[in-house]
């Protein structure tokens, strides 16, 4: 009984000296490849990519590695335990989900650092993709805009396996935008349109250049069926007023900062005009309602 006792403690320790020196081996071999990244790698954002992707593949192993060594026993100790047992299982999966999703982030490259995404209810810019989650700079709530807010969320890294991930930036940097002016009845249409897009010519026409060829090259990767960048402006006839809607080209962190200078341009433009009359729908429907009385 006492031999039995002692192998037992033997084997504990051979398996406890086995993992110490797998995990000083994943320090040994992280911290070597960090250094060779550092010193031959010029770009920071190749260095952080490569060093992500590095640090996953060690962790990966690492942990194999320790459940090879370790599977016996666990196995001991989920027959032992029972319900307990379950619930560390439980919470094992979740881990290795966020772990799955963390190696399918870096292989399949949904979206990368710098990149702004959503997922779910959660929209910011991609800080940084960690074997388990992803720090993202969040936008939006109550900011009435998309513009940060100062705070930082960390997502599981599981929501890949589950989740739809809307890219703002990836493959093409553009989104499209629009801005809607209300005209009076009895406005000079016609003159407005003509006001409106040269007033956004010389704002967004830069961006039409650039997002052209941005949509040439995704074409040389996906199906694109119109390559259109064109801005334009779409006049629609509402019951108490008439809509204008300019549509435009603009990079996603742009996008306040230009419909502020678009809006603002525009309607210092058509208050010049004495035959055109902007409104609001709530201002027209009081005036309509006043001129029926």
């Amino acid at each position: 009984m006492t031999d039995y006792y002692i192998f037992e403690d033997r084997s504990l320790l051979d398996a406890l000296l086995v993992s110490l020196i797998v995990i000083f081996l994943a320090y040994i071999i992280n911290s070597i490849a960090d250094s060779l990244i550092l010193r031959r790698v010029s770009t920071s954002k190749d260095r952080y990519t490569m060093r992500k992707a590095i640090s996953i593949l060690v962790t990966v192993f690492a942990l194999a590695s320790l459940f090879a060594i370790w599977v016996e026993r666990t196995t001991t100790l989920l027959i032992a335990y029972g319900i307990l047992s379950a619930g560390v299982a439980i919470a094992l999966q979740d881990l290795l989900r966020s772990l799955a999703g963390g190696i399918l982030i870096i292989i399949s490259r949904p979206f990368k650092a710098g990149d702004r995404i959503q997922v779910g209810e959660c929209t910011g810019d991609v800080l940084d993709i960690g074997s388990f989650s992803t720090s993202v700079m969040e936008i939006r709530e109550w900011v009435d805009a998309d513009q940060y807010t100062g705070r930082i969320l960390h997502i599981p890294n599981s929501f890949v396996l589950n989740q739809t991930i809307k890219n703002y930036t990836k493959d093409y940097s553009f989104i499209w935008d629009e801005i809607r002016i209300l005209l009076i009845y009895g406005s000079n249409w016609k003159k407005a349109e003509e006001i409106i897009l040269e007033t956004a010519s010389p704002i967004v026409g830069e961006f039409e250049s650039l997002a052209n060829t941005d949509l040439l090259l995704m074409g040389e990767k996906y199906f694109i069926t119109t390559y259109d960048v064109q801005t334009k402006l779409y006049t629609k006839l509402q019951e108490n007023w008439i809509e204008m809607r300019l549509r435009y080209v603009v990079k996603p962190r742009q996008r306040r900062a230009i419909s502020h200078l678009l809006i603002s341009n525009i309607l210092e433009a058509l208050e010049k005009e004495e035959d055109i009359m902007v409104g609001t729908a709530v201002g027209i429907d009081l005036m309509n309602a006043a001129d029926k009385k």
